[in-house]
């Protein structure tokens, strides 16, 4: 309560040293459940913070904010955090150039808590317009300069510190001084809360000493406005702060600062951003796309947000530059389309990510960590320092570097650990243990998932609490049997910590004759506003078409559209997606599918269809921007629509397939003999190559 607030005291005189001795050799996921007993838990974020977060160093007014809001739901461009940079407050007109100095000696303008009437003349209209819309909102701080005699609170301030305000003497800062500290919540930041404001973005630059030998002003800033939050029990705590030492794993988000708007700076960040999960510090929020000096090119932008949909936290950012932009619409439209799979993508695996989340708060493994948590005896799981497992299911080696001007596509050497994976964005699947070169369209990410996992996912939405999650998507990747846990609570308070939560188990498994069952169990646990019913939908990539589909022993029935209940089949990924009433969440529900003898026994699973579509549909408006000189070979336009045939005639799809991969040679030749440019006829026969694996 108030009146138990742990806080800091000076050291005995005297030299003293603690050291903390974790022996464990290899077994890394032991050792950091017992450092995060030692050294606190990894808190969960609340389940919003795993969306998008719209961040930029720009003077935006409350209109242009709003403006900027309406052209994410014109484009249908999901968001949930909306970052308010440092100029909602007074900053007397501040630039580079201006030397002008405050009382504390810092620039004048840098620090402010006192809302700019210019740019936010209704503060609390804006901030209550921004939660009627979902939209969480922070406010950054650099609040090295105290409270200074232009603040709005000044008077106040200055008189529980014994400062007569008259003087016009500003109020130091002094973090670790707990009287100044509760003074400062109570007078300066509770206000600005109570007006709206839903967390802080703690942004210190200055000085890396206190009056406390020993104590950074980083470090205790961040634990005065963490644990503030949860003694109050007002939310759950969340705080977005740049790093202040070890220990700062308590307070989750991290800002890495200024990052280069370079590729260099993206290909150091997966290694970067993994390996601080060995010392619990698992939630780093990078600025995509970079900060300095800003612009960057489309390809580079895209990769940077693929990587950031694999990331602890997508935050997009930059600095106070005209040319940086940031808007992922404001890019050519095929770089556009990719960048808004890439946020939709997160938004529906925000179920898996939030599991994750829960895992790292109970065993200290974060969900971006090393490849040798999981497979400490391999030598490659040292070497190949820039993947990482994402969760226990999806290994991601992002791009880190431009695709080639004859192909389209990128090269990527990938460690793949001893098992079965299948490569998301194509279908390929792949053996290990292997280091594979693989190559990747703009569409393209290298991510591989375990044969047999399951993953949960949720439906399209625009924010993460836009509606409840019904129905949840199972998405079952091809494997002899796998199993999960999804994790689920309130979203946004302490239950989590006081048993408040339900888990959900759901596990696969394929019989000798090929059958596959699935099975939920009831739903062990609950919380506040837990859905009594829900419904459920299985999606299956790189399947055959099934035969039968039963659910509790009822016959589901194919249909082009997924209704009620029933199952359809899409062509391009081989997917065949069953949709399941909505059941109690005390009910198991089984689901058994089955496939006719002769896919079972002799076909085989698909192998890498969905790549070889795309591909095949990404030249085509190559050669048919030639027009009238020529036009895409026949054998090429049949080959595009083999998914749109198979959608609507599942039972040709081994037919279809072996049409499709029998007329490559052919395509290729059809190709070679076009009258179109040697540049174009290059670009269209490197990115066709080598797909068949």
């Amino acid at each position: 309560d108030d009146g138990e607030w742990p806080w800091v005291v000076a050291r005995p005189e005297g030299d003293r040293q603690d050291y903390y001795f974790f022996a464990y050799g290899d077994d890394y996921k032991a050792q950091l459940h017992d450092f995060t007993t030692v050294a606190g838990e990894i808190p969960m974020p609340p389940r919003f913070a795993f969306g998008v977060w719209w961040s930029r160093y720009w003077a935006y007014t409350d209109e242009e904010f709003k403006e900027l809001v309406r052209e994410f739901e014109i484009h249908d461009v999901p968001l949930d955090v909306l970052v308010i940079d440092m100029d909602w407050h007074l900053t007397f007109n501040m630039r580079w150039a201006n030397k002008v100095l405050d009382q504390a000696g810092q620039r004048l303008g840098w620090t402010g808590y006192t809302w700019d009437p210019n740019f936010f003349p209704d503060p609390e209209g804006f901030l209550a317009w921004c939660e009627e819309k979902g939209l969480k909102t922070p406010l950054n701080l650099h609040p090295a300069s105290g409270i200074q005699p232009h603040e709005q609170h000044y008077p106040e301030m200055a008189e529980a510190m014994g400062i007569d305000p008259a003087t016009k003497k500003y109020v130091p800062f002094d973090i670790v001084d707990r009287e100044f500290a509760q003074n400062y919540l109570d007078l300066i930041i509770r206000p600005l809360e109570r007006q709206g404001v839903d967390f802080w973005w703690l942004d210190w630059q200055q000085w890396s000493t206190t009056s406390i030998h020993g104590v950074t002003p980083t470090w205790w800033l961040n634990y005065v406005f963490f644990t503030d939050t949860g003694r109050r029990g007002v939310a759950r705590p969340l705080l977005f702060h740049r790093w202040g030492g070890l220990g700062n794993h308590r307070f989750q988000i991290g800002f890495s600062g200024d990052a280069i708007s370079v590729w260099e700076s993206l290909a150091f960040q997966p290694y970067f951003t993994a390996a601080a999960s060995n010392v619990g510090f698992g939630y780093w929020s990078h600025d995509i796309g970079g900060h300095m000096p800003g612009p960057v090119s489309p390809e580079l932008y895209t990769r940077w947000v693929q990587f950031g949909l694999f990331s602890p936290i997508l935050r997009t950012h930059t600095t106070k530059n005209p040319a940086a932009e940031r808007r992922i619409w404001a890019y050519p439209d095929k770089y556009f389309r990719v960048m808004r799979d890439a946020f939709l993508l997160r938004y529906a695996l925000v179920p898996y990510i939030y599991t994750a989340s829960r895992q790292a708060y109970d065993s200290g493994v974060s969900i971006c960590r090393p490849m040798y948590y999981d497979f400490p005896d391999a030598e490659e799981a040292y070497v190949f320092r820039d993947q990482y497992m994402f969760g226990d299911d999806i290994l991601v080696a992002p791009i880190t570097g431009p695709v080639g001007p004859k192909t389209m596509v990128a090269e990527k050497n990938v460690w793949l650990p001893e098992g079965e994976w299948i490569e998301w964005f194509t279908g390929s699947r792949l053996h290990g243990p292997a280091v594979v070169t693989r190559t990747f369209a703009i569409d393209e990410i290298p991510a591989y998932v375990r044969a047999g996992s399951i993953i949960p996912m949720q439906p399209k939405m625009n924010r993460t609490a836009e509606k409840p999650v019904d129905p949840l998507i199972l998405t079952l990747f091809p494997g002899d049997s796998g199993a999960t846990r999804v994790y689920e609570d309130e979203g946004n308070t302490l239950g989590y910590q006081k048993g408040e939560y339900a888990w959900t188990a759901i596990s696969q498994h394929r019989h000798e004759d090929g059958t596959l069952r699935v099975e939920i169990s009831s739903t062990g646990g609950a919380y506040p506003g837990m859905l009594e019913e829900r419904g459920f939908e299985l999606r299956l990539p790189g399947v055959w078409p099934p035969e039968k589909v039963t659910c509790n022993g009822m016959v589901l029935e194919f249909s082009e559209r997924l209704g009620v209940s029933g199952w359809r089949y899409g062509g391009d990924e081989l997917l065949a997606a069953i949709s399941l009433p909505e059941f109690p969440r005390g009910e198991r529900v089984t689901v058994e599918i089955t496939w006719s003898e002769g896919y079972v026994g002799n076909q085989g699973l698909p192998d890498g269809v969905r790549g070889t579509i795309a591909r095949l549909k990404r030249v085509m408006p190559m050669i048919n921007n030639h027009w009238p000189a020529e036009w895409a070979p026949e054998a090429m336009i049949a080959a595009t629509q083999t998914g749109n045939r198979i959608g609507l005639k599942p039972e040709s799809t081994a037919k279809e397939l072996q049409a499709l991969f029998e007329s490559y040679p052919a395509i290729l030749d059809a190709v070679e003999s076009l009258e179109i440019p040697d540049t174009t006829k290059t670009r269209v026969l490197g990115h066709l190559a080598g797909l068949q694996n």
